[in-house]
């Protein structure tokens, strides 16, 4: 019997009457925050409720400064720089008069800054920095709580740990998105499988059991959405996840650049803020170039496909990253290995982390990170810009996959001859 092949969601017709329905829910989207801005500026010193949610002293006109990052009650983010005495703030509530008389609706969406004074600081901690303080109190050296506070709790690292990250290529692993949830998603249903089967068969045989532990799977990652406070990287792969499961669920094609453009374009329609995060667009990027792969190598075997796509992935998004960030190092190619040890190494530190022994591979990591070495690269932007439009060309014509993969080897060999 011959198998049944999935098919695409959308014609020319019915895609045309989709992204009509996208620009209507844009268009609401827009009108509710353009009411927000307003009601924010209704005075040009609002006294505003907001939570910090990053803090840190920084070099700002050569002065020392507290740069502090809020997100204000009505959803939008700011930056100020404040006096460098100030305490530790980060995961608190505070009441602050802001200057935003100068501030447009464009800036109010993109993130703005302004002048800040805080006038009170409420006491009760966020859930999110909860969690922190707790991770944190396990490790002593200050990178080990930056690391598994971004890799657990999605907190910002400092701008120096940040830049040795950078140089690494380890941003992508310790940044919280899909490849995270794509983990947590198998550790969860490993351990529910067995328990909901038992109820299945006892009390409900008639239930669909993989959609039911989907269902409670998704409830699990929402949970875990909302207490990190949306962060945009997350927010796309739960809406892939979501919506790549309904597509699945109805026997169309998910591995498809059409899958993907319904998940952003419903992702950026209900939050148009998101148009302007780096986070997101990399990580779209990043499922991007899992399609583009899968689509020319779906019959190898599972191991085979696992491996390549570490390196595929690696060589990808090397331009853009370089053509943006310009950070290299050494240890910039041994993060293809480290990816691949990743799928071992998160689930043994999430356990250990339960444990009094979360502090177990500190000193390797220790060891790691004080190897690390930072070199600046001039890779220039229409390179990176160029794999981009490589990548969609790779969705139609294999000509451009492979433009794609040696792209990204001339690129990596131009940052290795900088460096050397």
């Amino acid at each position: 019997m011959s198998k049944l092949e999935r098919v695409d969601l959308f014609d020319f017709k019915s895609g045309s009457l989709f992204v009509l329905f996208l620009f209507f829910i844009l268009s609401l989207s827009l009108s509710y925050e353009y009411y927000k801005f307003t009601e924010l500026k209704t005075f040009d010193d609002p006294l505003v409720r907001a939570e910090v949610i990053d803090q840190e002293v920084r070099l700002i006109n050569d002065k020392p400064k507290t740069s502090m990052k809020l997100r204000l009650v009505n959803g939008a983010h700011v930056r100020c720089a404040m006096s460098p005495y100030l305490r530790d703030l980060r995961g608190r509530e505070v009441l602050v008069e802001l200057q935003v008389a100068k501030v447009t609706f464009l800036d109010y969406i993109k993130g703005f800054h302004a002048r800040g004074i805080i006038y009170e600081v409420y006491p009760q901690l966020s859930l999110k920095e909860q969690w922190y303080r707790r991770i944190a109190s396990t490790h002593e050296d200050q990178w080990m709580k930056e690391l598994y506070g971004a890799l657990f709790v999605a907190t910002p690292m400092s701008q120096e740990f940040q830049i040795l990250v950078g140089a690494m290529g380890l941003s992508h692993i310790l940044s919280i998105s899909g490849y995270h949830y794509g983990i947590i998603s198998l550790i969860a249903y490993f351990f529910l499988r067995r328990p909901y089967r038992w109820l299945q068969n006892r009390y409900f045989p008639y239930r669909h059991g993989n959609r039911d532990l989907f269902f409670i799977i998704v409830g699990i990652l929402f949970l875990y959405l909302w207490a990190l406070e949306f962060i945009p990287p997350m927010v796309r792969a739960f809406g892939m996840i979501a919506v790549g499961y309904w597509l699945y669920d109805r026997g169309i094609k998910i591995l498809s650049i059409q899958t993907l453009l319904i998940a952003v374009g419903l992702i950026l329609s209900f939050f148009p803020k998101l148009f302007f995060s780096l986070g997101f667009w990399f990580s779209s990027f990043g499922v991007l170039s899992i399609f583009i792969f899968i689509r020319y190598y779906e019959h190898w075997k599972p191991w085979q496909i696992f491996l390549a796509l570490h390196i595929w992935c690696y060589l990808v998004l090397l331009p853009i990253s370089l053509s943006i960030f310009g950070t290299f190092g050494w240890w910039h190619i041994g993060s293809i290995p480290l990816a691949l040890l990743f799928n071992l190494y998160y689930p043994a530190v999430l356990t250990l982390h339960l444990t009094p022994w979360g502090d177990f591979f500190d000193p390797y990591l220790i060891t790691l990170f004080e190897s690390g070495d930072i070199h600046k690269v001039v890779i220039p932007m229409w390179i990176g810009l160029g794999s981009v439009v490589l990548a969609l060309g790779a969705m139609r014509w294999k000509t451009a996959f492979w433009a794609l993969g040696i792209l990204g080897i001339a690129t990596l060999g131009g940052a290795v001859y900088q460096i050397a």
